[in-house]
């Protein structure tokens, strides 16, 4: 393909004798954002496991600017530009907003084993990445949060303190795992805004899995489907939303 920023090639990965992602090839632009869609057990989150390194694909290829993310560790993949968000909810309840929100700029920290332990430049460290946590907050709007525990605060505000984790390391690459999950209407509607916003302001390029269509429609300029595992469809909004493949996967019906 060779235009893309983020480069997927022929992505195969099996678990025991079932394949959940065959064959698959697709590229997002820089700066684009780009939905990810189909129905349940389609292999939508296993491909942002292949590319986190959780798991191993029998065959194929992920380039991102330039890396080729199937050669590195787990900890590398966000030194290279790429953070993510979860299904689920994964903040630490006892601890702090910024605190939670700092522990996604690890890979900036220039700390290891021996410094750590003379605490040499550690609290100029924790100065610097304080200072960029609180950046992020100040642009999702989360300050007044920043000192509290993250334990029984709105299930939206920790939503957002989860994006802010993942945009405090300066990725080049979000990858967004059904960000829109338990959120009301009016807070899908500002999710969608702040994504673009975002994007925007950060010069991000974005790949969005998400079940709510509308915002994927919505804020998408490309869209891939995929259904068992392979893709079936790719397009803008539009083209997709008339695709009869996408439809007959989604509704059991052919248009």
């Amino acid at each position: 393909m060779g235009q893309g920023l983020l480069e997927v090639e022929g992505v195969t990965i099996q678990f025991g004798g079932v394949t959940a992602l065959d064959n698959l090839s697709f590229q997002v632009a820089n700066q684009q954002i780009c939905g990810l869609i189909g129905p349940n057990g389609a292999g939508k989150t296993t491909l942002f496991n292949v590319m986190s390194r959780i798991y191993d694909p029998i065959e194929g290829a992920i380039t991102f600017d330039g890396h080729n993310i199937l050669n590195r560790a787990p900890h590398q993949i966000p030194q290279i530009g790429i953070s993510r968000t979860f299904q689920n909810l994964a903040l630490w309840p006892k601890m702090t907003v910024i605190e939670n929100v700092m522990a996604g700029a690890h890979t900036r920290g220039r700390q290891n084993f021996f410094s750590a332990m003379g605490r040499f430049g550690l609290k100029e460290e924790e100065r610097t990445l304080k200072k960029a946590a609180y950046e992020i907050l100040e642009l999702l709007e989360l300050t007044k949060f920043a000192e509290q525990p993250c334990d029984g605060l709105p299930f939206g505000t920790m939503k957002r303190i989860e994006l802010a984790r993942a945009l405090v390391s300066k990725p080049k690459l979000l990858l967004l795992d059904e960000p829109a999950t338990g959120l009301t209407h009016s807070e899908v509607n500002d999710l969608s805004k702040l994504i673009i916003t975002i994007r925007d302001y950060l010069n991000l390029t974005v790949l969005l899995v998400e079940h709510h269509m509308g915002m994927v429609m919505e804020i998408s300029e490309k869209v891939v489907v995929l259904d068992f595992g392979s893709k079936i469809a790719e397009g803008t909004p539009t083209e997709i939303q008339e695709n009869s493949l996408v439809i007959s996967a989604y509704l059991g019906v052919v248009k």
